[in-house]
């Protein structure tokens, strides 16, 4: 099967693109830190038996194809924002490890 792919490509300087590029790029960034609050109460609580293994092996797993995506196409905001979201991840699972 053949996939097609193309670039859209806004016109430089229309705001509009600039606007949700900004956007997009900043809630890409703090999305994965509002995980943040979820790592502090399993490692205070010492508690992770409300967590399922299963479910952040899956999102690291989708992490990684999308940041494989990210690489090929040389997308810098899909890179890092993968890259976080591996990172918060993982400590969960290692929490899960931990504390389970």
């Amino acid at each position: 099967m053949r996939h097609i792919m193309h670039k859209v490509t806004p016109k430089k300087g229309k705001k509009s693109f600039r606007t949700i590029d900004s956007l997009t790029l900043l809630v890409g960034i703090l999305q994965p830190l509002m995980t943040l609050p979820q790592i502090i109460l399993i490692f205070e609580s010492g508690d992770a038996s409300q967590q399922s293994i299963l479910t952040w092996v899956a999102y690291d797993i989708a992490s990684v194809v999308v940041l494989i995506y990210g690489i090929m196409h040389k997308l810098k905001p899909i890179v890092v924002t993968q890259i976080l979201w591996l990172i918060v991840q993982s400590v969960i699972i290692v929490a899960i490890f931990a504390f389970s």
